[in-house]
C-alpha cells in the first residue's frame, strides 16, 4: 500500500466552498439541540481546523470572511497544499495555514496540530467534509481520533459523508468501475466511466421491457443520468477510492462515540424537525426512542445518500432561558426571498430530504415581510410574528436552508 492509503491520488479534487462548515452555522445548529455553542458571540476569536481540506478554497474563503479565527487546513495530496498555499499568498490571508499531514501519523503523534486540550489549547471546530466514506477504515478511525484530540471540550466536529440506503444503486456503478479501471489503458483515462455508465445503462433495458435490475433499483437510471465523465476530477474523488463505502448512520456514529464525539444535531438544518415528516412516517419514527434506531428509521424511510451531522466532545446543555436568548440575539439578513405573485396567494415551498414542505401563507407570509425590510434579530423577528420560539426555529432552518436568508455578522 502506497502513501496514499488506496485513496485516488492520480488527480486533484475540485474546489468549493459549503455553507455548512461556517462557524454561525454550526453554532445554530447546536442552538436548535439546546447546545452552548462554541463561540459565546458572533465575533468571538475561535480556531478552526479542517481534515481534508482539499485545494484550500472553501477554507481560504472562511478565513476572509472571519479575521477573528484561526485557520488549518490538513491534506496529505502535496498538490493540494501547494495550491493552498498559492492561493493564501496570493490572497494575503495571515490567519490560515495549511499542513501536508497523514491522519494515521497525526494520529500517533497530533503535535502538528499546536497545542491540545490539555495544555490550553484546542479548536472549537473541525470539520471534514465527505472524506469519512471515501477512506479506509482503519484511515477513518484515525480521522475521528484526530478530530477527538484536536477538539476543545464542547468543540464541534461537523462530518458530512455518503449513507446508505441512498448509495445502494450506485454501488453497482462503483463496482463496474473498479472493474473497468482494473484493465483501462492509461491514455484514456474517462474510458472506464464510460463503459461502466454504457454498460449499466444497457442492463436497464427501457422503460416498457424493464429488466429485472431495473425493477430492483428504479433510481438507478436517474443515478447514471448524473454521471458527466467531464467531470473527471470529481467522479474519481467520488468513487475511485479503494476504501469507498457508505454507511449506515449507526455505525458511523458508534465509531465516532467510540472517539468521544456525541452525536448532536444536522447541518441540514430542515432535518433537525422530525415533524417535517411526512404524517405516514411519523407513527413508527415517534414511537421509536432509541437514537441510532431512529435515526436509522428516517434514514431507510427517506432513502438518505447524504448526511451532514454535528457531534460535539463533551455535553454543555443550555437552561431554555439561555438557549431563548442565545437564540434571539442572533443577526438575519434578507438574501434572495421570495416576491409575491401578481395574482393570489403566495406559496411557500420547501425542497427536503423529507419531501416537499408546504408552508402556510398565513404564518410564513408575515415573516417574510419583516425579513423583506431589513436585517433583525430573531427576537425581533418573533416580535412581529405569532409563531412560538420553536416554530419560528423551524422555519427559519427552512429559510436558511432554501437560501433565503443569511446570517448577520455585522450585528455583534
Amino acid at each position: 500500500m502506497g502513501w496514499d492509503h488506496g485513496y485516488y491520488s492520480h488527480s486533484t479534487y475540485t474546489s468549493g466552498f459549503f455553507r455548512e462548515l461556517a462557524p454561525a452555522w454550526l453554532d445554530f445548529a447546536a442552538l436548535i439541540k439546546g447546545h452552548c455553542p462554541p463561540r459565546a458571540v458572533e465575533g468571538q476569536a475561535f480556531q478552526y481546523l479542517e481534515l481534508g481540506c482539499g485545494m484550500g478554497f472553501g477554507l481560504c474563503l472562511q478565513a476572509a470572511l472571519h479575521p477573528e479565527g484561526t485557520f488549518l487546513g490538513i491534506d496529505f495530496n502535496p498538490d493540494h497544499i501547494s495550491h493552498a498555499e498559492g492561493l493564501c499568498r496570493r490572497l494575503a490571508l495571515t490567519n490560515v495555514r495549511f499542513l501536508e499531514a497523514d491522519f494515521l501519523a497525526l494520529a500517533e503523534d497530533p503535535s502538528p496540530l499546536g497545542p491540545g486540550p490539555a495544555f490550553g489549547g484546542g479548536f472549537h471546530y473541525v470539520a471534514a467534509h465527505g472524506i469519512a466514506t471515501w477512506v479506509r477504515e482503519p484511515v477513518q478511525q484515525a480521522l475521528f481520533a484526530v478530530a477527538s484530540a484536536a477538539l476543545r471540550p464542547g468543540g464541534l466536529f461537523y462530518c458530512s459523508y455518503n449513507t446508505q440506503p441512498g448509495w445502494l444503486g450506485r454501488t453497482t456503478f462503483q463496482q463496474l468501475y473498479a472493474l473497468e479501471r482494473s484493465r483501462s489503458d492509461p491514455a484514456d483515462p474517462k474510458g472506464p466511466l464510460r463503459r461502466a455508465i454504457a454498460g449499466l445503462q444497457a442492463l436497464l433495458g427501457t422503460a416498457e421491457q424493464p429488466t429485472a435490475l431495473r425493477h430492483a433499483i428504479p433510481q438507478l437510471e436517474e443515478d447514471l443520468a448524473g454521471l458527466d465523465p467531464d467531470q473527471f476530477d470529481y467522479l474519481c474523488g467520488e468513487f475511485a477510492n479503494e476504501g469507498w463505502q457508505p454507511l449506515y448512520v449507526a455505525d458511523l456514529h458508534q465509531r465516532c462515540q467510540a472517539h468521544k464525539l456525541h452525536p448532536l444535531a444536522t447541518a441540514t438544518l430542515p432535518e433537525a424537525f422530525d415533524q417535517l415528516l411526512a404524517p405516514s412516517l411519523k407513527g413508527p419514527i415517534f414511537a421509536e426512542v432509541n437514537p441510532l434506531i431512529r435515526q436509522t428509521l428516517i434514514d431507510l424511510a427517506t432513502y438518505k445518500s447524504f448526511r451532514r451531522d454535528v457531534f460535539v466532545k463533551g455535553l454543555d446543555p443550555l437552561t431554555l432561558q439561555d438557549a431563548e436568548q442565545r437564540i434571539g440575539a442572533l443577526g438575519l439578513r434578507p438574501l434572495q426571498l421570495p416576491s409575491a405573485p401578481a395574482e393570489g396567494p403566495p406559496s411557500f415551498t420547501f425542497s427536503t430530504s423529507f419531501g416537499q414542505v408546504q408552508g402556510d401563507p398565513a404564518v410564513y407570509g408575515p415573516i417574510v415581510d419583516r425579513l423583506a425590510e431589513g436585517a433583525c434579530t430573531v427576537s425581533e423577528l418573533q416580535g412581529s410574528s405569532d409563531q412560538s420560539a420553536g416554530e419560528l426555529l423551524m422555519v427559519l432552518a427552512l429559510f436558511l436552508d432554501a437560501g433565503w436568508i443569511g446570517f448577520d455578522r455585522s450585528r455583534q
